[in-house]
């Protein structure tokens, strides 16, 4: 309609002759079925003589009336008043003439009837073979009378354009509905698509609804999509957007829809799937409709509802309508069909087809036969079989006035055999014909009805189990398909999707299913489609899955006894073998033993089902050592993964001897993080072969950080000696074979002195009982004893330096030398500088509160206090806070009476929540609290500290 005023000069002359050259005599096309209303129309001469000669009726009914050799079978085309909808289950006697698979019968819905010449009455009473003409605001002055003439030379229908893309609309198309509608034509109406997008399409399909109320259109109305090949329409998903425009239409009460298009654009988008061929026009305009009447049949044999051959009829483009316009626009309807049911019986092995065919041609012809078509070869009969007339009073209350609807039923059942078996088999499209004839053989005096093709080719399936153990696999399922027919040999294949190899195949017996026959009913095999299979663990099966390889099953009916030749096949979503999950439990020191506990599913383990525990040392990256594990059972995991093979053998426990291996021993000593490796192998020796392993990256432990706890009990002057007492408990003193404590001068960084910790002196059960997650708490008190006539010690004292007790695990019992761990107290002056750190606590908006005191003897001339925040696992401060308020103390001025802050020792403090404290926090770094008495008003020189021991605090 549209844009095909652009192209009219080149309709004749060159443009004609190249592509006639170039396609042959099936170069029918226009320009897309380019249509009217881009430039107007530049000519209104008459139609040429050619143009106006009368088709013969067999070019211009829905029948075909002439006998056809008793060999063969000629296939009608479609018939008036039919309209393709596949995606409708239950269609009405207004949409007809297109295969309908698994439809129960359903009843005929009437449609409007005026009683108005149709084509072949046009025809037959040598008037214009113009049915249908359409107009836009290119022919703003049509008179009544103009019309009126129209229609006396058989022009029964207008198609009125009313609006195009978002804001268009035609401003004479009141003025034509109105006059039309007057001379007594059925108005339909078209909208020009621009729409690229769903939205679009809404907004499109709005504006046509609401011109057609305004130009008064009732809900009947045919209502045409003028979808062409511009530039905004050529996308693929044109379809899905369509079906958009047509359900807003729908949402606006206008059900009745049409495609106007061009032949080869529909071919290459086609969007006649959207409403059916029946209701789809379609431009072709090099095949003159009377001069040719091989050519009127070609268009004819497409099966379109209505064909614009020209657009020179007055200077109006015409139409022949085949059936869109008589039935869709309320035209007197001549003939009708539709096919209810065309499906496959698993039940009977038969393929039942059922439907309905009323023509007035039909009158006389009291025999008929029900004729299956092979489509794909050349519409070559395959079977028939003549079938008696079924009561259709539904079809009669929807079409009265068409012959014979009372009795136009017609059932019929074709055993799944022969050349029929054969053609569903090879994937052919079936026709049924329906016939009516005056001869008992049904080859001569027939009238036919032909239904579009339908490929019976239906394959459904199911895999019900499919279990791998180190056996091998098992699998059972059902698989049903149409086109199994013919196939007698059921092969069930395991491939190799990954590698796309095969692994195995077994031929299988099918198995009875009656389940599968009651919901799949209509597929050839259902009731015996069931399989199962066993797969043996063979080389490629078990290198496969050790690869984690996915793996798919294919069911395959084939007509080759080792299982290729011509095949129809399922295959079933692929089952991935590389899942591979894992977690720890428990990574701790008992009785000094490191346990590591937790479990691992793997896919692979059914081939690799040997479980190991490798540690590692994360700060080098090497190993350390390894150990076979215990596997335990985990019902547990099994829930949570129970698509993981194996899963419910998945757990582990493994131990490792601390003492006795040196690697281990020096690792945990030298506070190296120790991470974990589960692997499962098929080597029960050392672990390699064909292995895959699971790295706990997340889960480091270090020993340190989260299992050690220490206190300096008492450290003084005691008559002639320095007195240490106090307890280290550190989970690495596992690895220890003795404890020493070091005095050390802090001032000058000089070792005054160390001493061996009698065994005597080690024991703290009280330490233990507090500290029960540490390993050998029980063993972590000390006491040290250092004599002031030592030089060295004597002359720390003297200067006043401050002094520092290190508490030492080592395995050099003799040195206190070799692998350590140990804990710097802190420094402490003998010249008094006491403090507590009372609480140390996380608040509920993410602040750190401090409460404590500190006294000492140098505060004198210091008068700034400061408390600081420090990050004792990264040795940097976090922050720090002025204490302006004295808060006095007198329980520590009672304890400490010779201090010369004690009554004024007290702090208490809140460190504001900041990103630098809630990571430190967040990642359980040791904090710690350090007090200050400074000359400096900031706090950074000339001071006195007390550094408090590191807590660890949680948000």
């Amino acid at each position: 309609m549209e844009a095909k005023k652009r192209f009219k000069l080149y309709k004749s002359g060159k443009l004609w002759c190249c592509a006639a050259v170039a396609f042959g005599v099936m170069a029918f096309g226009t320009v897309n079925g380019q249509a009217d209303d881009v430039t107007p129309a530049t000519t209104t001469s008459q139609v040429s003589a050619a143009a106006s000669q009368v088709a013969t009726p067999t070019a211009s009914t829905d029948s075909t009336t002439n006998a056809t050799p008793e060999s063969t079978v000629t296939a009608g085309t479609q018939t008036s008043g039919t309209a393709a909808n596949d995606k409708t289950t239950a269609k009405s006697a207004t949409a007809a003439a297109t295969t309908t698979l698994n439809v129960q019968q359903v009843s005929a819905t009437p449609v409007s009837a005026n009683a108005v010449t149709t084509a072949a009455y046009a025809a037959s009473n040598n008037l214009s073979t113009a049915d249908t003409i359409d107009i836009s605001a290119y022919q703003p002055n049509i008179s009544e009378e103009t019309f009126r003439q129209y229609h006396n030379q058989g022009i029964n229908n207008v198609v009125v354009k009313l609006s195009e893309s978002t804001g268009w609309t035609s401003g004479p198309a009141q003025q034509q509905v109105s006059r039309a509608q007057a001379a007594g034509m059925t108005v339909s109406a078209y909208h020009f698509v621009r729409f690229t997008t769903a939205a679009q399409a809404q907004a499109e399909a709005q504006l046509f609804a609401r011109t057609a109320r305004a130009v008064g259109l009732g809900n009947d109305t045919l209502m045409i999509a003028d979808v062409e090949s511009v530039p905004q329409t050529q996308y693929a998903g044109i379809v899905n957007n369509l079906n958009v425009f047509w359900q807003t239409l729908s949402s606006l009460g206008f059900n009745n829809h049409g495609v106007y298009t061009g032949l080869y654009y529909d071919q290459q988008y086609n969007v006649s799937s959207t409403v059916g061929k029946a209701r789809t026009w379609v431009a072709m305009y090099y095949l003159d409709y009377s001069a040719n009447a091989t050519r009127s049949n070609y268009i004819r044999s497409l099966g379109y509802g209505a064909w614009q051959y020209t657009d020179r009829w007055n200077g109006i483009d015409g139409s022949i309508d085949f059936g869109m316009f008589a039935n869709y626009a309320g035209h007197q309807t001549t003939s009708a069909a539709n096919l209810d049911n065309f499906s496959i019986n698993a039940n009977n092995n038969t393929l039942d087809v059922a439907g309905w065919f009323a023509d007035n041609n039909n009158q006389g012809k009291g025999n008929r036969y029900v004729i299956l078509l092979d489509q794909d070869n050349g519409n070559r009969e395959l079977v028939r079989q003549q079938v008696q007339a079924v009561s259709r009073p539904d079809v009669a209350n929807a079409y009265p006035d068409i012959y014979g609807t009372n009795n136009s039923g017609f059932n019929a059942s074709f055993a799944l055999t022969g050349s029929l078996a054969d053609a569903i088999a090879n994937g052919h499209h079936i026709r049924v014909l329906i016939r009516y004839t005056s001869s008992a053989d049904g080859n001569s005096d027939y009238n036919d009805h032909t239904f579009d093709g339908a490929v019976l080719n239906k394959n459904v399936a199911f895999l019900d189990n499919m279990t791998t153990s180190a056996a091998g696999i098992y699998v059972a399922g059902w698989h049903a398909a149409d086109q199994s027919i013919n196939r007698p040999y059921h092969y069930v294949i395991l491939y190799d999707a990954t590698t796309k190899s095969e692994i195995a195949r077994q031929q299988i017996d099918s198995i009875n299913r009656k389940d599968v026959e009651r919901v799949n009913s209509d597929v050839y095999n259902s009731a015996n489609s069931g399989f199962s299979a066993n797969f043996l663990m063979n080389t490629a099966l078990r290198t496969a899955i050790q690869n984690g390889d996915a793996i798919q099953v294919i069911s395959r009916y084939t007509d080759d006894a080792n299982g290729d030749g011509n095949m129809v096949d399922y295959w079933f979503a692929p089952q991935s073998y590389n899942q591979n999950q894992a977690c720890i439990d428990d990574f701790s020191i008992y009785n000094n033993q490191l346990r590591v506990t937790g479990w691992h599913a793997a896919d692979q383990s059914v081939v690799e089902p040997i479980q190991w525990i490798i540690l590692i040392d994360n700060q080098t990256g090497k190993e350390i050592t390894r150990a076979k594990a215990i596997t335990t059972s985990r019902s547990d995991i099994q829930a949570v993964y129970p698509n993981i093979l194996n899963a419910n053998n998945s757990g582990f426990t493994a131990s490792f001897d601390i003492v006795n291996i040196p690697a281990l021993r020096a690792a945990i000593l030298a506070g190296h993080s120790l991470k974990a490796v589960a692997r499962y192998s098929d080597d029960n020796q050392w672990g390699e072969g064909h292995r895959v392993d699971y790295w706990f990256n997340n889960n480091v432990k270090n020993f340190y950080n989260s299992q050690s706890a220490q206190q300096l009990e008492t450290f003084g002057v005691n008559g002639n000696n320095i007195v240490a007492t106090g307890w280290y408990a550190d989970s690495r003193s596992v690895a220890a074979k003795a404890m020493y404590i070091i005095l050390f001068d802090a001032t000058t960084n000089h070792e005054l002195g160390r001493q061996k910790v009698n065994s005597s002196d080690c024991q703290r059960p009280d330490i233990a009982s507090s500290n029960s997650s540490i390993a050998n708490a029980e063993m972590s008190g000390f006491k040290a004893s250092f004599s002031i006539s030592n030089p060295n010690i004597a002359q720390a004292l003297k200067n006043g330096d401050r002094l520092q007790v290190v508490a030492r695990y080592t395995d050099d019992e003799q040195w206190g030398e070799g692998n350590y761990a140990q804990y710097w107290f802190a420094p402490q002056s003998l010249q008094s500088n006491e403090g507590f750190l009372d609480s140390m606590r996380v608040n509920s908006n993410g602040s750190i509160q401090a409460t404590g005191w500190h006294a000492s003897n140098q505060v004198a001339g210091r008068p700034y206090h400061y408390v600081i925040l420090y990050d004792a696992t990264t040795g940097h401060e976090l922050t720090r806070t002025n204490v302006e308020n004295i808060i006095q103390r007198p329980d520590v001025q009672k304890a400490y009476p010779g201090i010369y802050n004690s009554l004024n020792s007290g702090f208490n403090v809140n460190f504001a929540s900041s990103p630098a404290i809630r990571q430190a926090i967040n990642e359980g770094h040791n904090l710690q609290i350090i007090d200050r008495y400074s000359a400096d008003n900031y706090g950074n020189s000339d001071y006195v500290d007390y550094w408090f021991t590191p807590r660890r605090l949680s948000l």
